[in-house]
């Protein structure tokens, strides 16, 4: 805001001066806060949006609209809806350990609304994200001191990059996992209106909390936890000691009648290990927690069974000091960070007794890191909360320690999400593969079902459920499956070659318990979608008993051809003879054309001789 007075126009400016003369006015200018502050306030900006941008190219670039795992267990699902002979019952019962009534609800508005396109539920998740994002910064902006923006950004902004971290690629790019972001909604809101909203009655701040904790409830086996989690923003809402015992005992008294619930008809799944398996092998297990714990946040980079127990220590501190000093201002506003934390240890705790079981690598599941990551937040924001609150107290001004600690963190946090993106990239070429296979199914020879040859392990490794149900998905309309495609021997262009083994007039012999290497190249010649993989047949078989990636690296192809397309044409196979007859044989190697829907052969065809 400028405050101009006539005076300092000088007396050449009589006019001006004379307009000005009868009071001073206030002009709104546009550096009205100092310059460098608005291009801090830029930077923060894009410091934001970056991760956010990051994962939106992450899943619009690998995500693939193919039914995968366990999606296929809501074919059926959807067919009842369809016919109009779904009940409670179906939104309520169990898939594995989980009651999925919630998700369920989501999955199916979804999926009749788009003919079932996964990547619309993989853009639901990124939503659901950036939502959780923004009530957690609302969260942390409630407890922060305004003086002190920069190292409230720095904070948030590393908070940020872990959130969107891609080191969650599994959730990231699998439609069904919705149930994870979901629960984390329910949650981080829980918390909120717990602790944010002070204009609300406390009474009605915990009705609105305990919705959310029962939609998380059913929505996942881990979603009860969060009845317990809240626990610390329930008991540092405002009210005596006589109103908080009793708020904690109705708490407690809905996450018993949702447990019940739950409880209605359970039956744990007969493949998972015992629940007495920490009891029997205590070390592993917990080698198992602290690894579950550490690798949501530096991955491989650091020992994760080290980095898990750094991480529990710091928390542990802060729980100590805030329930041995409940008066103070920073067990207040810890609250919230408290029960976040609660949840990724509560969480760790019980994946720890389900699946310890099956080995500590499993752990290391990429899909966890969603849920576990939400104790390194905690652990961050309590961190900031402590600086903000005992040091300056002290009278102590902030040096550059906690500058250089998120610096290191956002570093190695860009550096993991930057690692994974070769793993989403693998995920991309073997989900397109399935996607393609899937699609031509009724010409992929039934005698190979159980081959690991088979393409159609890319989706779901229970290919005879796969049979079953694809015709259902064509009845519901969700997918086609071609009845007449036309196979093309001789195409006007070149589409690939067989290289290894040569075409020689005289056959190689192999005998049937061997396998066979196949190399070559494949494309669709000025076509902007390449062939994902290339399907094997013997002699005249218009059916294929084996296919190979189309995903090797072949820069002499796409340099010959003058296009970057062709760079990854490159192809291997390695096949089982036991599905083609004893006697001499020809391979054949095809690709399939979405677009026009054949099947071209590729130049090349070795003959071989199959020896009992």
């Amino acid at each position: 805001m400028l405050i101009i007075e006539p005076q300092v126009f000088g007396e050449d400016c009589g006019f001006l001066s004379r307009i000005l003369k009868p009071r001073k006015i206030h002009l709104k200018y546009m550096y009205n806060k100092p310059l460098s502050f608005q291009k801090a306030k830029l930077l923060f900006a894009v410091a934001y949006s970056l991760p956010v941008i990051l994962l939106f190219w992450f899943v619009t670039t690998f995500s693939v609209n193919v039914p995968f795992g366990d999606d296929w267990a809501l074919v059926n699902f959807f067919d009842k809806i369809h016919s109009g002979t779904v009940n409670f019952g179906d939104f309520f019962s169990q898939h594995n350990e989980h009651r999925i009534l919630f998700p369920r609800i989501i999955f199916a508005i979804l999926a009749f609304s788009s003919k079932w396109n996964i990547k619309l539920e993989i853009y639901f998740i990124f939503l659901l994200a950036l939502v959780n994002f923004v009530i957690l910064y609302k969260i942390a902006a409630s407890n922060w001191n305004q003086d002190n923006k920069v190292l409230f950004n720095l904070f948030n902004i590393t908070v940020c990059i872990v959130h969107f971290s891609l080191n969650q690629y599994e959730n990231w790019l699998w439609g069904f996992q919705i149930a994870w972001l979901f629960i984390n909604t329910c949650l981080i809101l829980a918390i909120f209106i717990l602790t944010v909203p002070k204009n609300l009655l406390p009474n009605i701040r915990l009705l609105l909390a305990s919705l959310c904790c029962f939609i998380a409830s059913f929505s996942s086996a881990h979603g009860l936890l969060s009845w317990v989690a809240i626990l610390p923003s329930v008991y540092f809402l405002e009210g005596i000691n006589k109103h908080k015992k009793i708020r904690i005992l109705v708490w407690m008294g809905l996450f018993a009648f949702c447990v019940a619930i739950y409880s209605i008809g359970y039956e744990k799944p007969s493949h998972h290990p015992t629940t007495f398996f920490i009891l029997q092998k205590p070390l592993i297990a917990s080698k198992y927690f602290l690894t579950l714990i550490g690798f949501s946040l530096l991955k491989n980079t650091f020992p994760p069974v080290l980095t898990g127990l750094i991480i529990l220590l710091v928390f542990s501190f802060f729980n100590l000091f805030s329930f041995t000093n409940q008066q103070s201002n920073f067990a207040n506003k810890a609250a919230p960070w408290l029960s976040l934390g609660w949840f990724a240890i509560l969480f760790a705790s019980i994946t720890t007794v389900g699946r310890a079981g099956f080995g500590v690598e499993q752990a290391t599941s990429s899909r966890y890191v969603t849920v576990s990551i939400l104790l390194f937040i905690s652990c961050l924001q309590l961190c900031g909360l402590w600086i903000l609150y005992k040091w300056q107290e002290q009278g102590r001004k902030i040096n550059i320690f906690p500058v250089f600690c998120l610096s290191f963190l956002i570093s190695i946090s860009i550096y993991i999400s930057i690692d994974s993106i070769a793993a989403g990239q693998s995920i991309w070429i073997q989900r397109k593969a399935g996607k393609n296979c899937l699609e031509i199914i009724n010409y992929i020879d039934k005698s190979i079902t159980n081959s690991p040859s088979n393409c159609l392990n890319f989706i779901f490794p229970n290919q005879f459920l796969i049979r079953q149900l694809s015709p259902v998905l064509q009845k519901l309309e969700f997918r086609n499956f071609p009845q007449n495609i036309t196979f093309i021997t001789k195409a006007d262009k070149v589409h690939g070659y067989i290289d290894v083994p040569p075409t020689t007039k005289q056959p190689l012999n192999i005998r049937s318990s061997d396998t066979l290497k196949l190399l070559g190249w494949a494309i669709i010649p000025e076509g902007l979608e390449q062939p994902p993989i290339v399907l094997l047949s013997y002699g005249n078989s218009q059916s294929f008993f084996a296919t190979g990636l189309v995903n090797l690296n072949r820069p002499d192809v796409a340099k010959a051809l003058n296009s970057n397309l062709y760079n990854t044409s490159g192809w291997e196979a390695n096949i089982s003879l036991k599905s083609i007859p004893a006697g001499e044989s020809v391979i054949k190697a095809w690709v399939y054309d979405r677009i026009s829907q054949q099947f071209i052969k590729l130049n090349g065809e070795p003959k071989i001789t199959v020896v009992e």
